[in-house]
């Protein structure tokens, strides 16, 4: 198949592995992919050092795999109208490049997040009019509206704008793909029909990780003989951070590393101020972050609790499965059973201080022996149900399938 991926962000930029994952996978198994993107800006929402804007750019990014480039406004502050002004700009441009610079693909893929990402498939005209799926990484409108961004009256307002849109999205695919099993349920009683639905979870290149000399962060921190607690990624409203980084106040052998950027750093690093085994770093590459994940001895998700959050399951997850290390889950719903019932860590209650505390105390009085143990499970659970071969055949098959419609 030639397969048109349409996605907002792509690499260079941090935080594109699942949509690269996408295109990598499909390549293994035989396809061509075209991804059409934007130009990269995320995650600060300023424009890469050394790129500029142009109407279109083509690059080839590995073989099998070309990247066509649509123009947009760089913009990531934490502002609901700006955002939306990004995610509008980007499903403009990207559109008017499907129309006159994208080959005809034998099936459209969009990774809906933002679902404004849905827009080129759905308006392609027939030269480059084809069947389309989608992979739903954020359910919206709930991804808008539960940011925070907007006070109550204007949220429902926008609420009623978007969803419609989003309906409109499912009824034009084929085939939808969601990441979670709770996804699935929010979207049944929605109205989407189950048969379109399938399960196509996240993946992530875990030769990356294999391949990291580990970052000898005991030295770095002071911590030797202690275990290391990692989170990497986003300091937002949604990580729910601070209740985290309380809970290491007064714990003994165990340090919190957090590396990452955020509308919420600041209060992040205030709180951290107050707690001698908490140390926060800025973002730091790719390949940095894989020599980190490897040099701590466990990994932490972090999320807010909220009915959206709940049924989200955040590449982090994949990625820490693939480390082969412990997972310290602050969260709740689909992630964290999937740890739990995978027994490749703990959870505990979000914004509950002494439930974290409590999950700190128990992995650091674990034994090295359970440690290792737990990491193995996280290994072997990730081979079977997220490696790229195994993520890649369910999106294979759920393509495959909404091409079988078409033919029929």
């Amino acid at each position: 198949m030639r397969v048109c991926l349409v996605t907002q962000w792509f690499p260079p930029e941090n935080g594109a592995v699942v949509p690269e994952s996408m295109a990598r996978s499909l390549v293994e198994r035989g396809h061509t992919v075209e991804v059409l993107t934007g130009f990269p800006n995320y995650p600060e929402g300023r424009l890469h050092d050394g790129w500029r804007i142009r109407h279109y750019q083509r690059d080839e990014f590995a073989p099998g795999i070309t990247v066509h480039r649509a123009p947009l406004w760089p913009n990531h502050e934490p502002s609901a109208v700006k955002r939306m002004a990004n995610y509008l700009s980007f499903a403009a441009g990207a559109t008017a490049v499907a129309l006159t610079r994208i080959p005809r693909p034998d099936v459209w893929l969009t990774y809906s997040s933002p679902a404004t990402a849905a827009l080129p498939a759905m308006l392609a005209r027939r030269g480059v009019r084809a069947p389309s799926a989608m992979v739903v990484q954020d359910l919206w409108p709930d991804s808008v509206t539960g940011s925070g961004f907007l006070p109550g009256r204007a949220s429902k307002t926008l609420d009623r704008a978007i969803a419609p849109f989003c309906h409109l999205t499912y009824r034009h695919a084929r085939r939808i793909g969601v990441i979670s099993p709770g996804m699935a349920d929010v979207l049944i009683a929605r109205g989407v029909n189950p048969e379109k639905i399938r399960h196509t979870p996240n993946s992530v290149d875990a030769s990356r990780l294999e391949t990291a000399q580990p970052a000898d962060l005991h030295a770095e921190l002071g911590a030797a003989g202690e275990r290391i607690f990692l989170y990497a990624g986003n300091m937002g409203p949604m990580q729910d951070l601070v209740p985290l980084v309380r809970a290491f106040d007064g714990v003994h052998g165990a340090h919190l590393l957090l590396v990452g950027d955020g509308v919420e750093r600041s209060l992040i690093e205030a709180a951290a101020a107050e707690v001698v085994n908490v140390h926060v770093r800025p973002p730091v590459p790719t390949e940095e972050v894989g020599r980190l994940i490897m040099g701590a001895d466990v990994q932490v998700v972090s999320l807010r609790d909220t009915a959206l959050l709940r049924v989200t399951m955040p590449s982090k997850v994949q990625t820490s499965l693939a480390s082969g290390k412990p997972t310290l889950v602050h969260a709740a719903g689909d992630a964290a059973a999937l740890i739990v019932d995978s027994q490749a860590g703990l959870a505990a209650r979000p914004g509950e201080v002494e439930s974290i505390r409590r999950a700190i105390r128990t992995i650091v009085e674990a034994s090295s022996e359970q440690l290792a143990a737990m990491g193995q499970r996280a290994r072997h659970a990730f081979d079977e149900r997220f490696s790229p071969s195994a993520a890649g055949l369910q999106l294979e098959a759920m393509l495959l399938s909404a091409l079988d419609d078409e033919e029929r």
